[in-house]
């Protein structure tokens, strides 16, 4: 470019190889030239960003596959991720299927029975047969992932009523429930003792994967005490720690107790509380630390003060509140 006396604006230059009136631009006191005059500007206005169809303004921006700007699709409290999709901020949620029917025939002789998606983690697995928990690698195995194979000493009989409940992976198949209703995770009756040192009564065994982080319990149980010569003690261990004691007299010839329990990434924080026939109210809080995730086990025990009576638990249930 020729020199001028005022510095050059862009403005200033045209595409056109010469000024048609063939005068000077004004202001400026050169002539009109073209971009490939000037040094460099050809391939710094190739190297910038262009617009893309998908521009719009006051949008996230990303680059798309030919390498123009368009703006990120999605709703306004959405995250965006390094492809450029936007989705829901944070993990993907857990999906449940609960009360789900296994596909078979019921006929005493027939042993396979189909869920109708693949639970995930396997673990998760929990099969009642008329609302009993069944025991996985004794009473059932999964084969094939998601087919039940029951042993031939619990084969189902006419008339018996199956369930499962399991959690799904994030792009599982089958009909998610995010636990609309509460979900009873054990339940049964316990053995009685006449023993004077702790010995256990009956106990809740949750498999690996079953918790997480923002599930809520609670656990209910009745102590029946047949004598009226010696009191007892009970308790309800959690991993083996007791959340919940209470020593009570010859007198008492029952004891319930109820045990709230709410999960959060370190443990659980407990509050129990009991009452008895003599034995007064009582309610306590506490915290249970541990990796609740690998599984844990609830044991209800019970001991009396001396030998003669005896000491049932005669109901126990462990509940997933929604």
């Amino acid at each position: 470019m020729p020199a001028v006396a005022q510095p050059l604006r862009i403005r200033d230059v045209r595409v056109a190889a010469a000024n048609p009136a063939g005068g000077d631009i004004t202001g400026s006191g050169g002539t009109l030239g073209q971009e490939s005059d000037i040094v460099g500007l050809v391939a710094d206005l190739a190297a910038r960003p262009l617009k893309g169809s998908g521009f719009s303004a006051g949008r996230v921006a990303m680059i798309n596959g030919l390498g123009a700007l368009d703006a990120v699709v999605g709703n306004a409290g959405d995250c965006v991720r390094v492809d450029g999709s936007s989705g829901p901020c944070g993990p993907p949620q857990t999906s449940f299927i609960d009360g789900d029917i296994p596909a078979g025939i019921v006929d005493g002789a027939n042993t396979r029975f189909t869920l109708s998606a693949t639970p995930s983690p396997a673990s998760s697995l929990a099969v009642y047969r008329n609302g009993l928990l069944q025991a996985a690698g004794a009473d059932y195995t999964v084969v094939n992932n998601n087919v039940v194979q029951f042993s031939a000493a619990t084969v189902p009989q006419p008339g018996d009523a199956l369930l499962a409940t399991y959690r799904l992976a994030s792009a599982g198949n089958g009909t998610p429930q995010l636990f609309p209703a509460s979900q009873v995770l054990c339940s049964g009756v316990g053995a009685g003792i006449n023993t004077t040192s702790f010995s256990s009564l009956g106990t809740c065994t949750i498999p690996a994967g079953m918790l997480n982080g923002g599930d809520r319990i609670q656990i209910q149980f009745d102590l029946v005490h047949q004598g009226t010569s010696a009191g007892f003690s009970g308790e309800v261990r959690w991993g083996g720690a007791a959340i919940l004691h209470r020593d009570a007299a010859a007198g008492d010839a029952q004891v319930s107790g109820r045990v709230d329990a709410g999960f959060d990434q370190t443990g659980a924080h407990v509050s129990a509380q009991s009452w008895g026939t003599v034995l007064p109210f009582s309610a306590t809080v506490a915290s249970a630390p541990g990796n609740y995730s690998q599984g844990m086990v609830i044991d209800f025990e019970g001991k009396l003060s001396a030998a003669g009576d005896t000491l049932t638990l005669s109901n126990f249930s462990m509940v997933r509140l929604p």
